[in-house]
């Protein structure tokens, strides 16, 4: 698992609060504890959303008296657990759920603080069966004579996205790595050192899954020191 969270935005506070989501091809698992939450400018009343695989960028805002705990899974592991993949926020009501599902949001539900929230998602993962996923896996690393249409195939299968989307993702990650590392870095060269043709193929590519500019992102890491950016 990438993370397990949990998170709240007071009642009296002014103002909604706004997080941007990075593009790694994670996904996620969400708990809605209140009684609506708004995600990218769409309203979901249910209590539990499953998230699509993030191919890019994009803003989650909370409004005052949010209350939501949640799982980002590793690029691959969603569809191990779910049996699926999905294009956009899937939200499920109390009815959908299975048991497992409704027992784990009402004990979140009734959990006194954010502490009790992790502990009860992290003794909830302990007792997933893996299985498919890593069955998957394997059936990939053993079978490494097949065609590289057929090894696309199963790799799209577990993250729904190509070995080559994969790639351009991850190689924009390692871009935004170095650049809050090293904001002062000279784009042109940042550019060679990650394999692009030059710094306008670059900013192409980091605009199209960033949703902003090198230049800006390296703005915003100096101004917010690396928090709550995209990525």
């Amino acid at each position: 698992m990438q993370g397990i969270w949990s998170f709240s935005v007071p009642a009296e506070s002014a103002s909604p609060q706004t997080q941007w989501l990075p593009a790694d091809a994670c996904s996620s698992i969400l708990f809605n504890l209140t009684e609506n939450i708004v995600m990218d400018g769409a309203l979901f009343t249910e209590k539990v959303i499953l998230s699509p695989v993030e191919t890019r960028s994009h803003a989650k805002t909370w409004q005052p008296g949010t209350q939501l705990a949640g799982v980002r899974f590793y690029p691959g592991v969603g569809f191990g657990i779910f049996g699926e993949l999905y294009d956009q926020p899937l939200g499920l009501q109390e009815s959908d759920l299975n048991t497992e599902l409704k027992a784990l949001h009402h004990a979140l539900a009734k959990s006194p603080n954010h502490f009790s929230r992790i502990i009860r998602l992290y003794r909830w993962l302990e007792g997933l069966d893996l299985t498919q996923t890593a069955r998957l896996s394997e059936d990939a690393q053993s079978q490494m004579t097949i065609s590289q249409r057929q090894q696309e195939r199963r790799f799209r299968k577990l993250l729904g996205i190509t070995p080559k989307h994969y790639q351009r993702i991850a190689r924009i990650r390692r871009v935004q790595t170095n650049l809050k590392r090293q904001p002062n870095v000279e784009l042109s060269e940042l550019a060679l050192a990650h394999g692009f043709s030059d710094q306008a193929h670059m900013t192409r590519e980091f605009k199209q899954i960033v949703r902003i500019t090198p230049n800006q992102y390296r703005r915003l890491v100096s101004t917010n020191n690396g928090n709550d950016l995209k990525g």
